[in-house]
């Protein structure tokens, strides 16, 4: 295979993924910034752990509750709970020195998902209350306990919902690679008509030239028969 045979192929993939990769990616772009599809808020959650008002719970280091690497959301139960009468505050474990340091876990509020949850494994509806996704973090945090007006139980789960900020950032990149993408497509689809079009172009050794060293039937046949 030829270098030429070789770059029209790279052409006619590039076409295929600039013709339906550009306008998909612009697809993802309108749905971040109209939170719709996968950026919608999420209304189930996974329950990690229950606990009960002022009980200590370990969320990170050995023995601690089932939770991945990252930030974490505090659910209260019920669900009519006013998140804004939660109050949380977290310790961290005991480093080899001796210390180990305390504080509050900042209000910040929580995004990304609907106003009450659905456990998927219990079925029981939380409201979710504090979060750490943008406030204290999660890597100085092994040990949260929790207070609020009216609450009978509180979970802790991942917070996997997803920012306004975040979304709008996802949309921005979205678009700008839609463009590039689609760009790309339009540039490989307008070089491979070019390509089509000059086999069709006359080449002049095809018909000889005049001259000491001419070739062929030359540019005119129609005066050497005469």
């Amino acid at each position: 295979m030829s270098l030429r045979e070789r770059l029209r192929i790279i052409v006619a993939m590039w076409i295929f993924v600039g013709l339906i990769g550009g306008p998909f990616t612009l697809l993802v772009a309108v749905a971040a910034f109209t939170a719709f599809g996968p950026f919608a808020p999420h209304s189930t959650v996974s329950v990690r752990a229950q606990f009960a008002p002022g009980e200590e719970v370990k969320v990170r280091g050995k023995d601690a509750v089932d939770l991945r690497t990252g930030d974490f959301m505090i659910l209260a139960l019920p669900a009519t709970v006013d998140p804004s009468a939660v109050t949380c505050e977290w310790k961290s474990r005991v480093y080899s020195t001796g210390e180990q340091e305390s504080g509050t876990v900042e209000p910040v509020a929580v995004e990304g998902v609907e106003p009450v949850v659905t456990d998927t494994r219990s079925g029981v509806e939380y409201r979710p209350a504090v979060t750490t996704a943008g406030g204290s973090g999660w890597m100085g945090i092994d040990y949260v306990t929790c207070r609020g007006d009216g609450v009978e139980t509180f979970a802790v789960t991942e917070d996997k919902g997803m920012s306004s900020t975040a979304r709008t950032s996802a949309g921005v990149v979205s678009v700008v690679f839609g463009i590039l993408i689609t760009g790309m497509g339009f540039g490989a689809l307008k070089l491979t008509q070019y390509w089509r079009r000059q086999p069709a172009m006359p080449a002049p050794y095809l018909y000889g030239h005049p001259g000491p060293f001419a070739h062929g039937p030359g540019p005119y046949p129609h005066d050497r028969q005469r």
